[in-house]
């Protein structure tokens, strides 16, 4: 299935596959990231000057969840990302919350659960999913929360 926003941070493509009796699944995504910010300095009336500073980051997420109901499945879940980050820029970036303390790039573990309702017909078909996805993230020493909304449609079959 595909996903807005979530683990992935902007999107990702994941994989499910069925541990237990239906109600297990093990969880393997890859996500992607990238924010782009722009400054200008104003020297004489004119914009002259342009900076740029380039955030990217690859997550790349290991879980389980777990799912109780049949058609409509209350989804709980959790798990581990893999952040390969990129930092290309001069500045500090403003917009993107605890983020804008990266100064460089590098790899991080970082946690993540989930917490959702899921469409899903026992014998397969079109699955849709909506929920909220918290990640703990520790990036260059500081700690971080972000508590991303998740949308996504997929397909299962048995």
């Amino acid at each position: 299935y595909i996903e807005l926003l979530g683990v992935g941070l902007m999107g990702s493509v994941n994989y499910e596959k069925l541990l237990l009796s239906d109600k297990i699944f093990a969880r393997v995504s890859l996500g992607y990231f990238d924010f782009v910010e722009k400054d200008t300095s104003d020297l004489y009336g004119i914009d002259n000057y342009i900076t740029e500073d380039r955030l990217r980051i690859i997550p790349i997420c290991l879980g389980a969840n777990y799912m109780v109901g049949n058609k409509w499945r209350l989804e709980l879940g959790g798990g581990l990302t893999y952040w390969i980050i990129s930092y290309e820029g001069e500045s500090e970036l403003t917009g993107i919350g605890g983020l804008t303390d990266v100064s460089e790039g590098g790899n991080y573990l970082n946690l993540y659960s989930t917490l959702g309702l899921r469409y899903q017909k026992p014998g397969g078909g079109i699955s849709f999913k909506i929920g909220l996805t918290p990640s703990y993230a520790k990036v260059e020493g500081k700690k971080m929360t972000f508590n991303f909304p998740h949308l996504s449609i997929g397909y299962a079959w048995k």
